[in-house]
């Protein structure tokens, strides 16, 4: 009976996706490879497009699921606005048959790295493909070094194998995936490359050797950023943050103001089901990040990174139910707010010169963290909690300004009303929680925070 259900739902699926994709042509929004914007604060697509990095943790997406389940979720994904998902192309611990994938294919016939199996990568092409047709990047790990260097990745084998074979490693993966257009490199694996620092840069090598094509990020121990073990690397080209403090806000502050300018996003923090996280506090992860100047950030949810593949991680192995669990649906109303205003164009504001009381105490993670548009037509802020805060209004162009509360939990927009563009003017949100405050200039007529992009 799960098995029709499921089959069912699927099916539906396809058909909604078909309906819509004909109606709205969302499939073509951004045009693969991405590249760097003017500026570099974010990236852009072939046609200049701001690009909303709005991500995924789907890890053990290629060694797990079939191809019908893998459908399953990018469909899921694409309608809930996520552009990017962050995956392995060879898994080492957390698939069911790991290393092999769901259908048995293992990545190697013999030595790691060296003799790559055909139909382990039809696979992998499979997948990364079936994202392209949805408009998702795939940020992909072709060597997951795994926390702490231990079992989790692949950390052993790289010991154990030469820079020759880790060269070999980057040339194949390079010439195989040169041409697919919606890939980001992700070097590295939830650790500091200390160890096997010299063998990952000839697989980077490798892969540069004969691709050309694509950008690259890393991802490293926590507390740090893309770029902490990585300096002066001139393979790198997009920056991240990866912490479990709960003032990330602090984290992205210095990744902003880093020289030279690289642009940035949250790799990973709490995942929804694990390290105790709340709802409120799986937001204000990604609220801070894009107001302190990311052009976008991951989520992640347990089980849905390893497809129940690890049950007793948190307990939990029905991903299928948890593709619609309120931690994806506010990450839905979160990109669907940003990208109804100019998102690409926000200026932090770390000196609380927008919101000039209320604003909490730096480095508590009650801190309200406030950007506004280059122009100066719109304002945005993030309130972790209920209270009233005053803003200076002359920072808004234009004569009027129309101010929106919109509650992050259920993208519900409200109107406060139109007010003069002087002097200061207080607000309390109508709600308990974390609220957002949206101020534009009243002659934009821009439309209500959260409408359809």
């Amino acid at each position: 009976m799960k098995f029709k259900k499921h089959l069912s739902l699927f099916l539906i699926l396809l058909v909604v996706e078909f309906i819509c994709n004909g109606q709205t042509g969302k499939m073509n929004l951004y045009l693969f490879p991405l590249k760097p914007s003017p500026g570099n604060r974010y990236l852009s697509d072939q046609n200049n497009t701001p690009f909303f990095w709005s991500g995924d943790a789907a890890w053990s997406l290629i060694a797990q699921l079939s191809k019908q389940d893998a459908d399953l979720y990018l469909i899921n994904r694409k309608d809930k606005g996520f552009t990017v998902i962050m995956v392995n192309l060879i898994e080492h611990k957390f698939a069911t048959n790991a290393p092999a994938n769901i259908y048995g294919d293992k990545p190697f016939n013999d030595s790691p790295f060296v003799s790559p199996n055909k139909k382990y990568f039809d696979h992998a092409d499979y997948i990364i493909k079936a994202a392209a047709k949805r408009n998702i990047v795939v940020l992909l790990a072709p060597l997951y070094l795994g926390y702490d260097c231990n079992d989790e990745g692949w950390c052993s084998e790289v010991k154990a194998a030469s820079a020759n074979d880790l060269y070999a490693w980057g040339r194949y993966v390079g010439q195989r995936y040169k041409n697919f257009k919606n890939i980001i490199w992700l070097i590295g694996g939830d650790t500091n490359p200390g160890q096997v620092k010299e063998k990952v840069l000839a697989m980077v090598t490798g892969i540069r050797e004969v691709d050309r094509l694509h950008l690259f990020s890393a991802h490293n121990q926590p507390e740090s950023m893309a770029i902490t073990p990585w300096p002066d690397e001139s393979w790198l080209s997009v920056n991240n943050v990866y912490s479990y403090d709960s003032v990330l806000y602090k984290y992205y502050m210095k990744a902003y103001n880093q020289t030279p300018v690289m642009p940035f996003y949250q790799i990973e923090s709490a995942y929804e089901n694990e390290h105790n996280s709340r709802p409120q506090q799986l937001r204000s992860q990604a609220y801070w990040a894009i107001l302190s100047g990311a052009m976008g950030h991951v989520f992640g949810n347990c089980p849905l990174w390893h497809f129940g593949s690890f049950k007793k991680w948190c307990n939990q192995a029905d991903w299928k139910n948890e593709m619609n669990d309120s931690g994806s649906v506010s990450t839905d109303h979160l990109q669907k707010l940003f990208r109804s205003r100019s998102w690409y164009t926000l200026i932090p504001d770390f000196e609380n010169q927008l919101i000039t009381s209320g604003y909490g105490t730096w480095g508590s993670a009650d801190h309200v963290a406030s950007s506004r548009t280059s122009d100066r037509g719109s304002i945005i802020a993030y309130l972790p909690s209920k209270r009233m805060i005053t803003v200076n209004m002359s920072s808004i162009t234009g004569t009027k300004a129309k101010c929106w509360w919109y509650d992050p939990s259920n993208g519900k927009a409200t109107d406060i009303g139109t007010f003069p563009t002087n002097g200061f003017k207080s607000f309390t949100p109508i709600s308990d929680g974390d609220q957002v405050i949206v101020i534009d200039d009243a002659s934009l007529k821009l439309p209500i925070p959260g409408s359809p992009y």
